[in-house]
């Protein structure tokens, strides 16, 4: 099987390709050693959706896992 990339990735990919070295770098690291407050801000926004737990409606999609067979 390829290797996946994770969509966040592709995210940090565009907005600074060294935040993925230092995600790596820092992965197991407490986050407030390397997020700025808006970072953590953010994070703290998306905690509901990461975790399933936004909203039970069947038709609101959060935290699903994204393949392409092509990409």
């Amino acid at each position: 099987m390829d290797d996946l990339i994770i969509i966040s990735n592709l995210n940090d990919f565009i907005f600074c390709p060294a935040s993925i070295y230092f995600h790596k770098l820092y992965g197991s690291e407490d986050t407030i050693m390397y997020q700025s407050k808006a970072q953590l801000d953010g994070t703290k926004a998306h905690e509901k959706i990461d975790n399933g737990t936004y909203s039970t409606r069947k038709n609101i999609l959060m935290a699903i896992d994204v393949y392409s067979e092509i990409l």
